[in-house]
């Protein structure tokens, strides 16, 4: 067989789901049965000799793509990447290897973790950037780099290319028609900006301002708002967590800002209703209130239909402000966020961003903006999306077999699910899985008024072998904790 020739079949072993059969590949390219340049047989062939599901091939070929291990060219199949077998023979593999070390150690995984070993990290809020395709994301920024330097203030006359394309990902993903964001470094500045755009819009058509304006949110959410919300000298209102999403029928009467999370709330991951969506909208006009919805990782859908945002809902034009980011989608180091106001406000975030300066800087966002016309942000939320999946699945799966009786929450859409825990000092338990090698957030970290117990847990950069090994540590650090 020739070394460019499409084998037909592999010699691989048993394998039990995507995550052996990407071990299987890698190995056999470590021992030299597959070299570089080499084609692997098609997701078919494979799926049909190991008796796996072509869906799980493909995330497995997703896995090995989005490690460097084989690349896929139209009408060349796929394969093994230059340099593969040199990485695979050093050790490489497409996930930390810490993963294996730690069901291999004989100590406990209540034991310190391993000398010179960090602990594994599965707090929220960061996803995996090795999933993005190396070659389109340097084509992008290398064709950002080649426009030059435009010589302008970003935060005042953003590039149109990159607007253009956001407003053309947030039609196919998201369903808002003619989007014309503005552009700045992170959600919380664009929140700051919304609520200082509110109170100063109240007050320049003269109407009478309360000592400060409500600012309703829900227990446990999102600090940042919190923190953004304070800032502006608003009075916050605390909302204990539904989940069909927030009532409006709790929100009075007074014209008053909303911030919510319906694709996944943060941090418990439920989906707002449809019913209480139409409500909440129906309440911001009639109040003349703002509502706030932070779309931070609603790209992630799980076995469930995405909900409309809010703001493609009939008279949210008017009340509601939609806020994006990349941080989820791609990675945080980008800096790149979007909000698209209500008309009302529009000039008063500009004047906002003009004065505070908190646009992105031009490079990242020009790359970015190159990195969603290509097509490549399509295929990389898709490829994203089947290895998210898997991750979630087997966390989900681990903790159900080691844990069966704590209940899990939030598993449709987004980067993190949360493990409920009544009963339990969960701060107790953050501390004791950090000893056994784990870094998690406690539940309520996140509360202001109404604190509940459990875990938030990333499964976004989880190895494929640590969801067991968690799963075990955890079963054993709720035995060895006190219920409170």
């Amino acid at each position: 067989m020739s070394r460019t020739s499409r084998p037909g079949t592999l010699v691989l072993g048993p394998v039990s789901g995507a995550a052996d059969l990407v071990e299987a590949i890698v190995e056999r390219i470590a021992d030299g049965a597959l070299a570089d340049g080499d084609r692997l047989p098609s997701t078919r062939t494979l799926a049909e000799q190991t008796g796996l599901s072509r869906g799980t091939v493909v995330r497995a070929f997703d896995e090995l793509a989005a490690a460097g291990f084989v690349a896929s060219e139209h009408g060349s199949g796929t394969r093994v990447s230059r340099g593969a077998a040199q990485a695979a023979r050093a050790g490489a593999r497409t996930r930390r290897s810490d993963g294996a070390a730690a069901e291999a150690s004989s100590s406990s995984p209540l034991s310190e973790p391993r000398r010179g070993r960090s602990p594994r990290d599965l707090r929220p809020g960061i996803p995996d950037a090795a999933l993005v395709e190396e070659r389109a994301w340097r084509s992008a920024v290398r064709a950002a780099a080649a426009q030059g330097l435009a010589g302008v203030n970003p935060w005042e006359e953003p590039s149109p290319t990159v607007r253009a394309a956001l407003a053309g990902h947030l039609r196919r993903h998201r369903g808002i028609a003619d989007a014309d964001p503005l552009l700045f470094d992170s959600s919380r500045s664009a929140i700051a900006a919304l609520c200082a755009a509110f109170v100063a819009g109240r007050a320049r058509v003269g109407q009478s301002r309360p000592a400060a304006i409500p600012f309703h949110m829900e227990d446990p959410g999102y600090r940042g708002a919190l923190l953004m919300a304070r800032e502006q000298g608003l009075d916050v209102h605390f909302h204990p967590v539904d989940p069909d999403g927030l009532d409006a029928g709790c929100l009075g009467e007074t014209p008053a800002i909303v911030f919510t999370t319906p694709a996944h709330q943060y941090p418990l991951g439920h989906r707002m209703s449809v019913e209480r969506r139409v409500a909440l909208v129906e309440w911001a006009r009639r109040t003349g209130s703002l509502v706030i919805e932070d779309d931070y990782d609603g790209e992630f859908c799980y076995g469930v239909a995405p909900l409309p945002a809010l703001a493609t809902l009939p008279g949210a034009e008017g009340c509601v402000a939609y806020v994006g980011t990349s941080s989820k989608s791609v990675a945080p180091d980008l800096r790149v966020a979007w909000c698209l106001p209500p008309a009302g406000l529009r000039r008063e975030v500009g004047r906002w961003l003009a004065v505070h300066r908190r646009g992105p800087s031009s490079l990242p966002a020009d790359a970015l903006g190159g990195f969603m016309a290509s097509g490549a942000m399509d295929r990389h939320l898709a490829r994203a999306a089947r290895v998210y999946n898997d991750r979630r699945a087997r966390l989900v799966a681990a903790l159900a077999r080691e844990c069966p009786t704590v209940d899990v929450s939030g598993v449709e859409a987004g980067l993190h699910l949360c493990v409920m825990l009544p009963g339990y000092d969960d701060d107790d338990v953050v501390h004791a899985l950090e000893r056994a090698g784990w870094r998690t957030r406690s539940l309520s970290s996140q509360s202001a008024r109404h604190p509940v117990s459990g875990l938030v847990l990333s499964y976004s950069r989880l190895v494929a072998r640590d969801a067991d090994s968690f799963a075990v540590a955890l079963r054993e650090v709720l035995a060895a904790t006190s219920l409170g």
